[in-house]
């Protein structure tokens, strides 16, 4: 019995390791999307609860905090991939996250949006999608709701009227 739960562990720590690099790969293909001559980068969080037991605060923020040069405006993208929907809905975080990134949009004042990419694999995906964190209402998305918010996975990101698309 000690040797199966060694072995469930060991698949565990594989399957874990697997998702948190489709997740890296995924939030560099995003970042490659915001042309520097636009976009800057004013925080990328680190996910350093990865390389450490403590809790750190500053990863329950958005993975990129971005300004827009030509008007200084600011906003804040949080990147998630997803293989494929579950039960016909598109599950992009735990509803204890949602709550997380509401209270940083309204405690910062500052426009949150949720990219996820569907399909493919992280570095290419099939579909993505460019949602604002208010109109996600839950932690499963519907399709109906989703996918207004599709976009060209290879289009560079741009900033128009406050709205990023």
């Amino acid at each position: 019995m000690d040797l199966l739960r060694k072995l469930r562990k060991v698949i565990e720590v594989i399957f874990e390791n697997e998702s948190e690099q489709k997740g890296d790969d995924f939030e560099k293909y995003v970042v490659d999307l915001f042309d520097e001559k636009y976009f800057s980068i004013v925080q990328w969080t680190t996910d350093m609860a990865r390389k450490h037991t403590r809790f750190v605060e500053s990863d329950c923020g958005p993975d990129l905090v971005l300004r827009h040069r030509p008007t200084n405006e600011i906003f804040c993208v949080e990147c998630k991939f997803r293989s494929n929907l579950y039960r016909d809905q598109l599950h992009w975080s735990a509803p204890s996250q949602l709550g997380r990134y509401k209270i940083f949009a309204k405690d910062n004042e500052i426009p949150f949006y949720v990219v996820i990419g569907l399909g493919g694999k992280a570095r290419n995906p099939k579909r993505m999608f460019c949602i604002p964190l208010e109109k996600t209402g839950s932690s499963a998305l519907p399709s109906d709701l989703f996918e207004k918010f599709e976009r060209n996975s290879k289009k560079k990101f741009f900033w128009k009227n406050g709205v990023l698309k």
